[in-house]
């Protein structure tokens, strides 16, 4: 839906329901077998161990036969605005619900879900445990499976101005903020946890884009921003993450353009505050520090 009540205003605003199918890599997932890690205090006690012993179990992954697809119904409202003719700006309230998202259900998963399924919930239908006459595990059956509702809305802000010097060339700048106001997972465990701000889920990140451009050459400078994020339970909180990226194009009479350029200028590198096995969160940072370039491109 689309409203223009100002020449300079327009205000906009959808509804939508979807979902989305398990991938063919998780429906055909041919079965495969894993020692897998874990911690199961009835064994431990059955094998002579203390309770907190870390001890490994057959685990075989397969493709969870009672998969089903996500069901999700999104809604968002927002305007834009161009006020002056070198400026314009957008801003977008959004809010998403996921039913019966997919997750990855590990060998982990599938005992606290067996131990203590008042805490952690039952087991997803299509897993499952097998623990022989004493107790003690035997094999696991792992997988994915439909777990819980995710609820997630946030605002998208956008601007972008436009100057032009004459002689001295033209100047453009685009700045854009995400905001997530929440991200809240309910486990279907009568447990709601608000992700947002968290590790692994900042819930602010905002790019600067700026590029001046004088005849044949354009130069650009970009400034990336990766909010700060609370760790509970853990020793250290991840702090906020800035990079900056340079670049100097020249365009070549003989229909080419040669680039130069740098990203992460500064040399910044993630802060070590292990997420998901790894030492830093490698979903939102990299590791490469300053890396240079050079481009050259040809049109016929």
């Amino acid at each position: 839906m689309r409203w223009q009540p100002l020449d300079t205003l327009t205000l906009r605003a959808s509804y939508g329901e979807g979902f989305r199918a398990p991938g063919l890599d998780i429906l055909t997932q041919k079965p495969s077998f894993s020692a897998e890690p874990v911690n199961d205090p009835v064994s431990c006690v059955e094998n002579g161990a203390p309770s907190t012993c870390s001890l490994q179990v057959d685990t075989y992954y397969i493709a969870n036969p009672d998969l089903s697809s996500e069901q999700s119904t999104q809604y968002s409202v927002g305007a834009v605005w161009d006020p002056l003719e070198w400026l314009d700006m957008s801003v977008d309230y959004y809010s998403i619900e996921v039913e019966d998202s997919i997750s990855a259900i590990s060998a982990q998963d599938i005992i606290n879900s067996d131990l203590r399924p008042d805490l952690y919930g039952p087991i997803p239908p299509g897993l499952s445990i097998t623990r022989g006459v004493s107790g003690a595990i035997r094999e696991i059956t792992a997988g994915y499976a439909n777990q819980g509702t995710i609820t997630t809305t946030g605002v998208d802000f956008r601007a972008n101005t436009n100057f032009d010097f004459g002689n001295w060339g033209e100047l453009r700048n685009q700045l854009t903020v995400s905001y997530i106001r929440e991200y809240e997972v309910d486990d279907q465990r009568g447990s709601v946890i608000d992700y947002a701000g968290r590790i692994g889920s900042p819930d602010l990140r905002a790019s600067l884009y700026n590029t001046w451009t004088f005849g044949d050459f354009t130069a650009g400078w970009n400034v990336n921003y990766i909010d700060g994020q609370a760790n509970p339970g853990g020793a250290t909180d991840v702090g906020g993450y800035a990079t900056n990226d340079v670049q100097l194009s020249w365009k070549a009479p003989w229909n080419a353009t040669m680039t130069i350029g740098a990203t992460n200028v500064g040399d910044r590198y993630p802060e070590l505050v292990g997420f998901d096995g790894r030492p830093w969160n490698f979903y939102l940072y990299d590791a490469y520090g300053r890396t240079t370039y050079f481009r050259y491109t040809q049109t016929f």
